[in-house]
C-alpha cells in the first residue's frame, strides 16, 4: 500500500498498526519498498517508525500464522483510514504548524496579546535539564534491576495516563509516548541488558539512546524530530529509577525556561502566565514541545546552543521573531523589546483595520499582495486578510492525499472555487514533486540527493502526460476565473520552451486562449542568466526558500546552519536585485518566506518587485508594510 499520510509512519501511525496487530496470531513483517529499509517486525513500534515510510513511499507486508488473513484484512482496512490518522478535515501549508494550533491553548485567550508566541521576552532562567544526574544511584542485583524497571515503567505510565487526561488535545502525543513505553523492541532491550549485568539505569540510558540514533539518521526533518519522543521517556525513566520527581518543578514566579529540548510531555503543563518564553539549546521547529508550546501563546527560540551558558537565575532577554538573545539587559534594551513588543501588537490591530484596502506605497506605486494557497480553508483564510488572489497555489499539496492522479475535472474545480473564493487572479503552479512533498500518485526512484535531483519542472519531462492534463485543468479552469501558470524549479530555457510546446498542443485541441506562463527563481543559475528567459515568460516569481538554501548550501530544516540559511541573506538579495535588472518591462513577484517579512518589504520593492505573495494570515500585515514604503 502507498502511504498518504502527510508525515508518513511516524510514532502514532506506527502505534495504530502495533494496536491493531496485537490480538492476533500472526506474525507480521514490515519494510519499505521505496528505500529498501526491513524488515520489521509488526509488534515493535520503534522498528515501524525505523523504517523511515514517507509520504508517498510503499508500505510492504508478508503475513503468516495461523491468523494471517484476519492481519492481511486488519493491516488493510487500518491503511485504507491512513492508519488512524485524522488529516484531511483541514489541510494546512505547513501540517507541524496545524498540529500546534491543535495543541492546548491557554486557560483563557482573551488574556494573550495578538501574536503572542511572536513577542520579545525578558525574564530570569529556569534551567532544567533533560538528562537527570544518576549518579546518587546504587545497582543491586539482576532480579532487582528487574522489579525497579518495572515499577519505574509504571510509574511513568501512570504519569502519562494522567497527563493525556489533564491535555485533551495533545492526548494523541502522549498515548503514543506510552506505545513506545511498552514497545516490545524497547522492553526486550532493555530485560536483556539487566539480565546480562547492566543496572537498571544504564539498561535504559543505553537502549534508548541506541533507539533515538535511529530516528537522528532520517533524511525528513519532521521525522529526525520524532526521536524527541524517545529521548523524553529516557528522562522520565531516569527519573523514575532515580526516585526525582517526573514533573519539572515550576517556580512560583515568571521565568524562561531553559531546557537541553522541549518535549510534549513538558510544554503541555507549561503555564502561560508563568512561562515568559522557553529557550532550548536543541531541535528544531517542528518539535512536537515547540509546536505544543506555541499553540499556547509562549515564545520559543529552539536549537541556541550558545545558551548552555547560562546558569540558573541568569535575566536574559530573546526575541524569538529575530532569533536575537542578550544576557543582563539593561534598561534601553528592556525599553527596546517593550517598543518592539508594543508596535507588533499595534501593527496587527492597525493592519487588520484596514485589511481589504489596496496595497500602495507613499509614492504611489501599487503592490499586489495575495496568498499562498495549499488548500480551501487557506483561500478562505486568505480571503478574510485581504488577499487579491494567490500568487502561488500549491498543487502538489492540494491533492496530497490523492493515491491515483486526479482527473483534469477535478483539478479544475477545485482550482475554480479557489478562485473565486479569493475573487482574484490565481497563479497555479504545476506539479512540484519533491522528498519532503511526495506526489503519491507519482513513482520517483530514491535518490541520494533528492534536493538536488528530480523534481519540479524536471520531474515532468518524463510525465508529459501527467503534465498536460493538469494544463488542461488550468485552462478549463480558466475559463471562469482568472489563472496563470507557474513553472517550478526551472534551471534552463530549454526546460520552459519543452513546457510551453506541450501547453500550446493542449490549449489548441481545447481552442483555449492564451494562458500567461511564469517561472519560478529558486536557482542561482536561473537568477544568474535571467535575461535569457525574457523572450519565454509574462512573468517571473522568486521563489526564496529554495533560492537561500541553494545559494548558501544551508538546508533551512537543520539547526545546525539555520542561520547561514536566512532568506535576507546578502547573496539571496543580490540574486533577487539580479533578476529584477535583467528583465525590465517583466512583471516580478516574491512569493518565498522572504515576502512574510515586513522587514523585508521595503527592500523587495527597491529592487522592483511589484507583487508580494504571502502567508495568508500575513497578508493584512505585509499589506500595511506596503504602505509604510
Amino acid at each position: 500500500t502507498t502511504v498518504r499520510n502527510p508525515h508518513g509512519i511516524h510514532v502514532r501511525p506506527a502505534a495504530a498498526i502495533v494496536t491493531t496487530l496485537a490480538d492476533l496470531d500472526a506474525e507480521v513483517l514490515l519494510s519499505n519498498a521505496s528505500n529498501g529499509r526491513g524488515p520489521a517486525t509488526a509488534d515493535s513500534l520503534s522498528r515501524i517508525a525505523s523504517l523511515e515510510l514517507q509520504k508517498g513511499h510503499v508500505l510492504e507486508a508478508r503475513f503468516s500464522g495461523p491468523d494471517a488473513d484476519k492481519a492481511r484484512e486488519a493491516l488493510a482496512e487500518l491503511a485504507a483510514r491512513d492508519f488512524g490518522e485524522d488529516w484531511r478535515r483541514t489541510r494546512q501549508p505547513a501540517a507541524a504548524a496545524s498540529i500546534g494550533r491543535r495543541l492546548d491553548t491557554p486557560l483563557d485567550p482573551a488574556e494573550l496579546p495578538p501574536a503572542a508566541d511572536r513577542r520579545a521576552v525578558v525574564g530570569v532562567i529556569n534551567r532544567s535539564t533533560t538528562r537527570p544526574t544518576t549518579a546518587g544511584y546504587r545497582p543491586m542485583s539482576p532480579k532487582e534491576e528487574l522489579t525497579r524497571f518495572t515499577s519505574a515503567q509504571d510509574e511513568v505510565d501512570q504519569f502519562l495516563t494522567d497527563l493525556a487526561a489533564s491535555s485533551p488535545a495533545a492526548a494523541g502525543i502522549i498515548e503514543a509516548q506510552r506505545m513506545l513505553l511498552a514497545d516490545r523492541e524497547l522492553q526486550h532491550g532493555v530485560v536483556g541488558r539487566i539480565t546480562a549485568g547492566f543496572s537498571a539505569v544504564d539498561a535504559v540510558e543505553t537502549q534508548l539512546t541506541e533507539l533515538t540514533r535511529s530516528f537522528d539518521q532520517f533524511a525528513d526533518p519532521y521525522l529526525r524530530e520524532r526521536g524527541q519522543d524517545l529521548r523524553s521517556l529516557r528522562r522520565l525513566l531516569l527519573l523514575a529509577l532515580t526516585d526525582q520527581p517526573l514533573a519539572d518543578q515550576s517556580p512560583n514566579t515568571p521565568c524562561i525556561w531553559l531546557l537541553d529540548e522541549l518535549d510534549a510531555a513538558t510544554a503541555v503543563r507549561l503555564d502561560p502566565r508563568l512561562c515568559r518564553g522557553v529557550i532550548t539549546l536543541t531541535g528544531g521547529s517542528s518539535g512536537h514541545g515547540m509546536l505544543a508550546a506555541q499553540g499556547r501563546g509562549i515564545p520559543v527560540l529552539t536549537g541556541y546552543p550558545a545558551a548552555d551558558q547560562f546558569p540558573d537565575g541568569q535575566v536574559v532577554a530573546f526575541d524569538p521573531v529575530t532569533r536575537e538573545l542578550w544576557p543582563d539587559p539593561n534598561d534601553a534594551l528592556r525599553a527596546e523589546l517593550e517598543r518592539r513588543n508594543a508596535l507588533r501588537t499595534e501593527s496587527a490591530e492597525h493592519a487588520q483595520s484596514h485589511a481589504h484596502e489596496p496595497a500602495v506605497t507613499r509614492s504611489g506605486v501599487r503592490i499586489q499582495v495575495e496568498a499562498n494557497v495549499a488548500s480551501l480553508d487557506d483561500a478562505v483564510s486568505g480571503a478574510r486578510e485581504g488577499a487579491e488572489g494567490s500568487g502561488v497555489v500549491r498543487t502538489e499539496v492540494l491533492f496530497a492525499n490523492a493515491t491515483s492522479a486526479p482527473t483534469v475535472e477535478e483539478q479544475a474545480d477545485i482550482y475554480t472555487q479557489i478562485g473565486r473564493t479569493l475573487n482574484g487572479p490565481v497563479t497555479i503552479r504545476s506539479w512540484d514533486p519533491a522528498a519532503d512533498k511526495p506526489l503519491s500518485f507519482l513513482a520517483q526512484d530514491p535518490e541520494d540527493n533528492p534536493a538536488l535531483g528530480s523534481r519540479g519542472i524536471r520531474a515532468m519531462r518524463p510525465h508529459p502526460e501527467l503534465f498536460a492534463d493538469q494544463l488542461r485543468a488550468i485552462l478549463l479552469a480558466a475559463r471562469q476565473i482568472e489563472a496563470r501558470l507557474l513553472l517550478p524549479m526551472v534551471t534552463s530555457p530549454e526546460e520552459v520552451v519543452w513546457a510551453r510546446q506541450v501547453l500550446d498542443r493542449v490549449r489548441l485541441d481545447m481552442a483555449a486562449p492564451e494562458l500567461p506562463v511564469g517561472v519560478m527563481v529558486e536557482v542561482p543559475a536561473a537568477a544568474i542568466r535571467a535575461a535569457d528567459f525574457a523572450s519565454l515568460v509574462d512573468f517571473i516569481s522568486v521563489g526564496t526558500n529554495d533560492l537561500s538554501q541553494y545559494t548558501q548550501a544551508a538546508d533551512r530544516t537543520n539547526a545546525a546552519v539555520r542561520e547561514l540559511a536566512r532568506q535576507d541573506a546578502p547573496a539571496v538579495l543580490d540574486l533577487i536585485a539580479m533578476t529584477c535588472r535583467a528583465l525590465p518591462g517583466v512583471p516580478i513577484a516574491v512569493c518565498g518566506d522572504l515576502a512574510s517579512d515586513p522587514q523585508a518589504t521595503a527592500t523587495l520593492i527597491g529592487m522592483g518587485v511589484r507583487e508580494l505573495s504571502v502567508r495568508p494570515r500575513m497578508v493584512a500585515e505585509i499589506k500595511a508594510a506596503v504602505r509604510q514604503v
